[in-house]
């Protein structure tokens, strides 16, 4: 009985210790929203929400970073992680679904159950008797749906093409010839009926693509009642923004037999953590500003962190497993990228092995832009008919990547010997003194100098050395594929073609039309993009303006080129590996920079002694690598270049080294240092002071996840020494903005401002 008081003591402490922690958290939360207000650009429609909702951002603090596609098969018990089996997934498939809904698109009613049709028009179209008919559904029947019907010509019950409007009809012609219905349910997005019956059945807080796919089951609902119809076979179809809703409607409602995903982009084939501005791509923040209805509003909270959303899109093609989904992209689509989407079939293709079923999944590339053509409309009403009739889809459309790479597969046989035992442990430690910790002289900072070259040579494999090679002015890409890149504009600033190096297409943009033939010598820069697949060198989702257009215009003469595996080099990095074993992505990406200096510096408008690099994300690590090796290279701008090595571990939530060898391919060698990456032989600390004394401008902002903020300001600091070692002390230059992983128009204004202070304000 004494004890009780003491019991009840200890109760209250816990209990007031528990409030005071959920403050806290609550505390934490409201302040991270007013972040986001301050660093986002605005949204009326997310402030509506907000104020209509009272929702906070999650504590991030408590989320786990998971910097690569969560692995469907995977769930946590306890601390732990577990590999669910095949009798395991139907829980696991739940789970998933929660997640999907929570975070993703939002929680839908139940099925109504109450669908009834009335007839509104009977037709003649393309041979079919078509019927034009009304659904209607929910409380008193209030919610509307018009569909349209092409009865099937030939033995029933027939299968059915259903999409959400008529512009999908050519699609599935070849499909109706062999006996499909066709089912169009009125939900495009310039004429979605479901916003009518939005707030019909309760608070529920779906989105537009999770109501337009709810209201696809409302037509399923209406076709099992035709005997005519087989609703067990009804292949779902959709391009762009339909795809997104095909997709949400085909992982949440399993009658739907097989699925049609045409380049549905971000927030469907491309997953918002490979798909943010690192790589150009239509971001979180930018989907949830255009098309703030299309998914839920909860997106928004994870702009510029992506790595800790709970579900990506990815999950919507695992529920629709193991149902046959074709995924569709085109090579050079601005909406999508080759890389991400080969990501996302890498992913899915165990959970159809998982279930028995690997050859319902494939992915087709298709040539050119977003649209699609006459032969793409033939694969998919062949699809369709392969989804009915269980044909192996995965024969149809074998998997053909371009970005093919298994780092273990190559390890077997090309990892290099490292004995890591032998190899001593090494921190972001000042590159300019001896193991015994003396400063070097300059003269003994030049041998130590060599030995950082020839270490990072190691890092970058054995490929072909450089050499000066010529540069042919007046030849590059063509005009088709300058349009399908979107190089085909007008400008100003002038453009000119070029081919350099190893047959490298790059162009020449020129201040105005008179500075390529002036005679003047104009200082020079080289734009090293990001990893963007669709376009190259042109971001189409790009948060500020065209970079090296406004280069350009600033008085530089820039010099764009595409990255390996980029615009028009995807068919060039397919085999780069077979070709050349031994070597890296990284190390032909520099050897790249390093002719396109040859080739700038031969251009007659350019003074060869103030050739410049500037790099974003991917291209920022790229112009670090280049300039540290070539000494012609007058400075440097790396913006979200890079973050050391030797503290990237798997625990620092932006995917560690292992990113750079197991995931990009870009670095293989590093694959040998990772759980043990204080042995990495060379790092950024030594790569940025091979730079000096030449200028160099590090842009790390600092939420970006795809970085250690804290360790590239520590880097940058130590290479600092060397610059002082030199006497030039103020040619090292941090900036550390208070944003996410983005170019925008304030960063660019940055580096030009920078570029300008390094030849005199000129």
């Amino acid at each position: 009985m004494r004890q009780a008081p003491v019991a009840l003591a200890v109760l209250l402490l816990v209990t007031l210790e528990e409030c005071a922690m959920a403050q806290s958290s609550e505390d934490k939360r409201r302040g991270e929203l007013e972040r986001l207000r301050r660093v986002l650009p605005a949204c009326p429609a997310f402030e509506e929400w907000l104020q209509a909702t009272g929702e906070l951002p999650p504590d991030f603090d408590a989320l786990p970073s998971v910097p690569y596609l969560q692995d469907p098969l995977v769930t946590m018990r306890g601390s732990r992680q577990h590999r669910v089996t095949r009798a395991e997934w139907p829980a696991r498939r739940k789970e998933m679904a929660e997640l999907a809904a929570t975070w993703l698109v939002g929680h839908a009613p139940p099925p109504p159950g109450n669908v009834r049709a009335v007839m509104v028009d009977k037709t003649q179209d393309r041979g079919h008797e078509v019927w034009h008919v009304r659904l209607e559904f929910g409380p008193e029947h209030a919610a509307k749906l018009n569909c349209t019907l092409y009865l099937p010509n030939g033995k029933t019950p027939a299968p059915v093409f259903l999409c959400d409007s008529d512009r999908y009809l050519p699609w599935a012609e070849g499909a109706m010839e062999k006996g499909f219905a066709v089912c169009i349910y009125n939900a495009p997005d310039n004429a979605d009926e479901s916003k009518a019956y939005a707030n019909l059945f309760g608070p529920y807080d779906w989105s537009a693509f999770r109501r337009r796919g709810w209201s696809a089951g409302r037509a399923i609902d209406w076709l099992e009642t035709l005997d005519f119809i087989d609703a067990r076979k009804v292949c779902i179809a959709g391009h762009s923004r339909s795809a997104k809703q095909a997709m949400v409607g085909a992982a949440f409602d399993e009658r739907i037999a097989a699925v049609i995903a045409s380049s549905p982009g971000s927030g469907g084939s491309m997953p918002y953590r490979y798909f943010d501005q690192s790589y150009f791509g239509e971001s979180a923040e930018n989907l949830t500003r255009v098309f703030p209805d299309w998914v839920s509003l909860r997106v928004r909270f994870f702009c510029g962190r992506e790595n800790k959303l709970p579900a990506d899109s990815h999950f919507l093609f695992a529920l629709i497993a193991p149902r046959p989904v074709l995924m569709s992209t085109a090579i050079n689509d601005w909406v999508e990228g080759t890389w991400t989407a080969e990501q996302v079939y890498n992913t899915l293709h165990p959970v159809y092995e998982l279930l028995g079923a690997p050859e319902n999944l494939a992915l087709r590339y298709r040539p050119g832009q977003h649209g699609t053509d006459d032969e793409t409309s033939r694969a998919y009403s062949e699809f369709a008919q392969l989804a009915v009739s269980g044909g192996s889809i995965a024969a149809r459309f074998p998997f053909t990547p371009y970005h093919r790479w298994d780092y273990e597969q190559w390890a077997k046989a090309h990892a290099p010997r490292v004995n890591l035992k032998k190899l001593p442990r090494r921190t972001l430690s000042d590159p300019t003194v001896d193991a015994q910790g003396k400063r070097l002289t300059p003269e003994q900072w030049q041998a130590r100098r060599s030995e950082i070259r020839r270490q990072i040579g190691w890092l970058l494999g054995e490929g072909p050395a450089y050499q000066p090679m010529p540069v042919q002015f007046g030849v590059g890409e063509s005009d088709e594929d300058a349009k399908v890149l979107a190089r085909d504009r007008p400008g100003p600033p002038e453009k000119a073609k070029c081919r350099f190096g190893m047959g490298v297409n790059g162009n020449v943009y020129y201040p105005s039309p008179t500075a390529a033939g002036s005679g003047a010598k104009l200082p020079g820069v080289i734009w090293l993009a990001p990893f963007h697949c669709a376009s190259g060198y042109i971001g189409m989702y790009r948060a500020g303006d065209i970079a090296h257009l406004k280069l350009a215009h600033a008085g530089f003469v820039t010099l764009a080129f595409d990255p390996i595996g980029t615009g028009g080099r995807q068919e060039e990095r397919r085999s780069f590996y077979e070709r050349y074993p031994e070597w890296s992505l990284m190390g032909k990406m520099v050897l790249d920079a390093r002719h396109a200096v040859d080739a700038l510096a031969a251009c007659p408008a350019v003074d060869p002694e103030r050739i410049y690099l500037v790099g974003y994300a991917l291209g920022g690590m790229v112009g670090v690598f280049t300039a540290a090796l070539d000494d012609r290279v007058a400075g440097v701008a790396s913006v979200a270049g890079f973050t050391p090595f030797r503290t990237d571990t798997a625990a620092s939530g932006t995917g560690g080294i292992r990113r750079w060898s197991h995931l990009y391919g870009w670095l293989p060698r590093l694959g040998a240092f990772v759980g043990h990456e204080s042995k990495v032989p060379v790092d950024f600390s030594e790569m940025l002071a091979c730079v000096a004394p030449r200028p160099m401008l590090t842009v790390a902002p600092m939420q970006d996840w795809h970085a250690t903020h804290p360790e590239v300001v520590i880097a940058v600091s130590q290479a600092s020494k060397a610059y002082q070692l030199l006497g030039a002390g103020g040619k090292v230059e941090l900036l550390s903005p208070d944003d996410w992983n983005r170019l925008t128009n304030e960063r660019q204004d940055e580096v030009i401002s920078w570029l300008k202070r390094q030849m005199g304000g000129q």
